[in-house]
């Protein structure tokens, strides 16, 4: 509708202008005007055509400025094709895009189809698989119940079979201790045995000895120290068995010396089997050096063997060499024959405080080490030198342990 109205519009603006055009150059005609020398009619003929193409061209402004259409179809022609260009393009690959899509639907159908007719089956799967469940459900309850009743019964048994199992362990263990208690009583008994054996011997001997010892010499008394001996503790019991051996050994040859018999293969020391072992086994055990000392058990008479025993100590060390083991103040004697009494007086409490600091004493003497007498004259002289306070102090002359014995050195000096 609109383009017919521009027609109409155009068409009567032509009219009017052909008109317009007319009159004017008529009366210009009229009138006889002369344009740049032109002729009347001429000068007519030019003001119509001019006339004409003024009135056109401010009709085509006029239109132009009012009319959009008027103004596209004029200037925006060439931008109208392209962009219709455009659009036929973007029309013949939405077409495609279409044909593609419609395909695809038509796939997109068969495969909804595929999946529609497995949805099916799998619904009719789902309901044998729901009723074999419920099958299976019961079946699993009813296994339930019975498991939980097996369960308890089981629970009961293990109780049962873990006090049975303790119960087998402990009889286990009582019967390992048994066998190990059987295994040492066994070889106690067999060495009690050797033991008794040679007692056996020693009592008929004895027997037919006695009148021997009632009037024959005393070698050894009861008590008398044999030998002191210092062994490593912590060793193998092997080696430390082998150890005691050669002291016992070394002690008889010292008991042979003494009586002077000529065999040296004689075994007048005669020790328990028991004693030993157990001698043996302590020093083993120990972490320090063990003073062993055998001594005799009863009164020896010669001709007859010595039943001796191992006493065990440890041995420490009791004074460094240098060091005070006795000091005491006192008057000085006024007469020289009491300078030996006061000496000696000295060397009872010397001894004393050794014994009282850990040195062994001998069992019969009591006494924890010996002076020369010519020593002993020296330290007499000594004190009949000094009158009124004098100081004697007794001074380790080594380093002295337990098993001593002790040697020392008595000094002397004014304490005025």
């Amino acid at each position: 509708m609109y383009g017919l109205a521009l027609i109409a519009i155009i068409a009567v603006m032509g009219g009017a202008i052909a008109y317009i055009g007319d009159k004017l150059g008529t009366k210009v005609g009229k009138k006889k005007l002369s344009i740049f020398g032109l002729r009347p009619k001429h000068t007519s003929i030019i003001v119509t055509i001019v006339t004409g193409i003024l009135i056109s061209a401010a009709t085509l402004g006029l239109m132009t400025a009012v009319s959009w259409d008027v103004r596209t179809a004029l200037f925006g022609m060439e931008e109208l094709k392209a962009e219709l260009i455009s659009l036929n393009d973007e029309v013949d690959s939405r077409t495609k895009e279409l044909e593609q899509s419609r395909a695809s639907l038509e796939t997109k159908n068969a495969e909804y189809a595929a999946v529609t007719q497995k949805v099916k089956e799998t619904a009719d799967r789902l309901t044998k698989i729901m009723a074999e469940l419920a099958t299976v459900t019961s079946q699993r309850d009813q296994a339930a119940t019975a498991l939980s009743s097996l369960q308890s019964d089981y629970a009961l048994a293990q109780r049962d079979l873990t006090s049975y199992q303790k119960s087998i362990k402990t009889l286990q263990a009582t019967k390992a201790e048994l066998d190990t208690k059987i295994n040492e009583l066994t070889t106690a008994k067999t060495s009690l045995q050797s033991d008794v054996d040679r007692l056996n011997e020693l009592t008929t001997s004895l027997k037919n000895g006695i009148q021997i010892v009632r009037e024959g010499t005393v070698v050894f008394r009861t008590g008398e120290v044999l030998s002191n001996a210092v062994i490593e503790g912590g060793k193998s019991q092997e080696d430390t068995a082998t150890a005691l051996a050669d002291v016992i050994y070394r002690t008889n040859r010292m008991i042979l010396a003494k009586l002077g018999l000529a065999d040296k293969n004689l075994e007048l020391l005669w020790i328990s089997r028991t004693e030993y072992d157990q001698a043996a086994a302590l020093i083993a055990k120990a972490n320090q050096p063990v003073i062993v000392r055998i001594s005799t058990v009863g009164n020896t008479v010669y001709g007859e063997p010595v039943i001796g025993r191992l006493e065990l100590f440890p041995n420490h060390l009791i004074y460094n060499k240098g060091e005070v083991v006795y000091s005491e103040t006192m008057n000085a004697p006024n007469e020289a024959a009491q300078a030996e009494e006061t000496i000696m007086n000295f060397l009872q409490k010397v001894n004393s405080a050794a014994v009282n600091q850990g040195i062994l004493p001998d069992p019969i003497q009591g006494t924890v080490g010996s002076m020369s007498g010519a020593q002993l004259f020296e330290n007499v002289n000594k004190v009949k030198r000094y009158s009124g306070k004098i100081e004697l102090t007794a001074i380790a002359s080594t380093d002295t342990y337990t098993a001593g014995p002790l040697q020392i050195e008595i000094r002397i000096k004014s304490a005025q």
